[in-house]
């Protein structure tokens, strides 16, 4: 197995990944879960399951394809709703129609989540923090997700939040790409903004967990395409972002993200003061809908067919902390086939993460 294909583990919290014994495969499809479908049976096994661009007048039934899947968390990715628009009180009625959808209702009631925002549920296309209803917008962000009233995100500006999961093995970095967003794009402009980057930084400092998943929106390793949006446009940012990552030595590090309407696996390298590290992004996107057929052939010679799945789709994540090699299992699942994209890694007996296929 190259070296080029390992993730490094955080070396302050490498011990915790040796308890137990043995090595066990990925085998089972539903990754440890009893027959009932009543969740997991242990607390060392947990499933993520994510997805993004909702619209939200479209048939809602993938909900309960979803829930079949018997997630222990699901994360929104943006997009959540199409509101596109200017008026508050037109935002707030799409968010209804949605939560008045009984396949989304009954989701909603039966599964954690946590949610993060996009332009379109932000506000309008294309929306940075110019728009004038992102005060506004955050309320009605949070009230219909249900966020407490004590919750940060009540009291700061931005819905950028962290969580652990897993007696706190996995940790989630969830960040707002939009409150903050400069309308010009370039080097010399942002995208977190400095509250946000001074709470990410103190937020990797903190971090003991084994895994640490950053959430964004928009694409952070992916190349841009055609005209999606993603953190190449803002160079300074996301060189930034990757630095960040390496000097709290957060690997066991992977990115998730949403928007482009496609799901995709894909590998990246990235050249740090001569030497070269490897980061992966996970991304689904498209529940409802996906590209028209032309932008799918070139979405799959862009990237290459073996890494992305240009259907209706959502991911799930697996993770295993029984055995003496933790394992971590990501598949993109087809909602109009039987399609699906797999990878998977284990935590090695050196501390890092390696990637089985």
């Amino acid at each position: 197995m190259s070296q080029n294909d390992e993730i490094r583990f955080n070396k302050r919290d490498m011990l915790k990944g040796f308890l137990g014994a043995g090595v066990t495969m990925l085998a089972n499809p539903v990754f440890g879960r009893s027959k009932s479908g009543k969740g997991r049976i242990q607390s060392d096994q947990f499933r993520v399951c994510f997805g993004s661009c909702n619209l939200h007048f479209r048939p809602q039934d993938h909900w309960q394809v979803i829930m079949k899947q018997n997630p222990d968390q699901w994360f929104f990715l943006g997009d959540n709703i199409y509101g596109d628009t200017r008026d508050i009180e037109v935002l707030k009625k799409k968010y209804q129609a949605l939560g008045d959808n009984p396949h989304f209702a009954k989701f909603k009631k039966t599964v954690p989540y946590e949610a993060i925002w996009d332009d379109h549920d932000f506000g309008e296309d294309g929306a940075d923090r110019t728009y004038p209803l992102k005060r506004q917008s955050q309320k009605a962000f949070l009230d219909f997700f249900n966020v407490p009233q004590t919750d940060s995100r009540r009291h700061q500006e931005g819905i950028y939040n962290s969580k652990t999961y897993s007696d706190g093995r996995i940790k989630v970095y969830f960040l707002d790409c939009r409150y903050f967003r400069d309308p010009k794009k370039g080097k010399d402009h942002t995208l977190l903004g400095e509250a946000q980057w001074q709470w990410l930084e103190e937020e990797f400092a903190s971090s003991t967990a084994q895994v640490n998943l950053i959430v964004s929106p928009i694409g952070v390793l992916l190349n841009r395409l055609f005209v999606t949006e993603d953190w190449a446009e803002y160079p300074r940012e996301k060189d930034r972002l990757l630095e960040l990552v390496a000097k709290y030595d957060l690997c066991g590090c992977f990115f998730l993200s949403g928007d482009k309407h496609f799901g995709a696996a894909i590998k990246r390298k990235w050249d740090r003061n001569g030497k070269r590290i490897r980061y992966y992004e996970f991304q689904s996107s498209g529940l409802t809908h996906t590209p028209r057929k032309s932008l799918a052939k070139l979405i799959k010679a862009f990237y290459g067919r073996k890494n992305v799945l240009v259907e209706k789709n959502f991911a799930t994540i697996d993770f295993d902390f029984s055995e003496k090699y933790p394992q971590m299992s990501w598949e993109i699942k087809s909602l109009q086939s039987s399609k699906v994209l797999r990878r998977s890694f284990y935590l090695n007996n050196i501390g890092h993460w390696v990637m089985r296929n």
